[in-house]
């Protein structure tokens, strides 16, 4: 299927926010006054119940590249991502969060770099953490500059080097991006989807400081380990979260079968994640007798 560019706009954003009045208008202000100002952004609000809407509404009303959709409920993350995805025609995309201002050249920098090498499916920048009023804390060193060219080399290096999720903010290949299963309806999807992307082609880090991660009470990766505040992030109704361990493999396993890449790359990580579904048997194991033990398993 031949994607149809929307070549007025090469780049498309998608803002997903759910009460994100505290840092909002900080963030837009960072992507609206981008040196590279040619991009249409999406913006989909979950249903907040704070000033989110108003702020939305008072800034695409002055500026015309902003499309403003409000959901009627809160859907959960990963549906919000889909949402601000779905309307998107242009050649790049890229996800911003609320909380998470931006270089002026992030933009420019990045689309600079997939123009001129068509085998790059996403090119990202240099992370800075910062605190919840804008500090500095840390320089983040990613880690994952994939220039293999064998797909199974990308894939098994992207998942054993992946740690905090930012490469995700960076600029991507929206053909690409609409062939994978984008970001599912479980915990942490966004590392599947990242690494699912490794198999598209070629990431490549722009070696200047153009991201910046906010690390705040607020923020869904505050705790990473708090598991009923990682579900009511993913999945308010929390329905389908069981098993997460496992849903992972089998989509880590779809997501190679329906990748373009050879039966032998096909192969390779076939039996690449039978070892890690070894490699993580304990907690397996365990999400199993959860299961079985409260009957989690029911249709909705």
């Amino acid at each position: 299927m031949n994607q149809q560019y929307d070549e007025t706009s090469p780049v498309a954003i998608g803002l997903p926010v759910y009460n994100g009045e505290r840092y909002l208008e900080d963030t837009l202000r960072s992507v609206l006054n981008q040196t590279f100002d040619n991009f249409d952004l999406f913006i989909a609000d979950n249903a907040s119940t704070d000033r989110t809407e108003e702020i939305c509404r008072d800034y695409a009303g002055r500026d015309s590249r902003i499309q403003y959709i409000r959901n009627s409920v809160n859907l959960g993350a990963s549906k919000n991502y889909t949402v601000c995805f779905e309307p998107a025609r242009s050649r790049y995309f890229r996800w911003q969060n609320a909380d998470d201002p931006i270089e002026p050249s992030l933009i420019e920098r990045c689309f600079e770099v997939l123009e001129a090498d068509p085998e790059v499916v996403l090119a990202y920048g240099k992370t800075h953490i910062i605190d919840e009023n804008g500090g500095f804390m840390e320089a983040y060193d990613d880690n994952l500059d994939l220039s293999s060219e064998s797909a199974s080399i990308r894939f098994k290096d992207c998942i054993q080097h992946l740690g905090l999720q930012n490469v995700i903010y960076g600029l991507i290949r929206r053909d690409a991006l609409a062939h994978t299963a984008l970001l599912g309806n479980f915990l942490a999807a966004d590392i599947n989807l990242v690494v699912e992307l490794s198999l598209y082609g070629k990431f490549k880090e722009v070696p200047v400081h153009l991201f910046n991660r906010r690390m705040h009470p607020e923020a869904s990766s505050w705790k990473r380990d708090d598991s009923e505040r990682q579900k009511d992030f993913w999945d308010p109704a929390k329905r389908k979260l069981v098993m997460q361990t496992w849903r992972s493999i089998k989509e880590y396993y779809k997501a190679v079968w329906r990748a373009p890449i050879s039966l032998e790359d096909k192969r390779v990580l076939s039996m690449f994640l039978l070892k890690r579904a070894y490699w993580n048997k304990d907690p397996m194991k365990n999400e199993l007798m959860e299961v079985i033990k409260y009957g989690l398993i029911k249709r909705p």
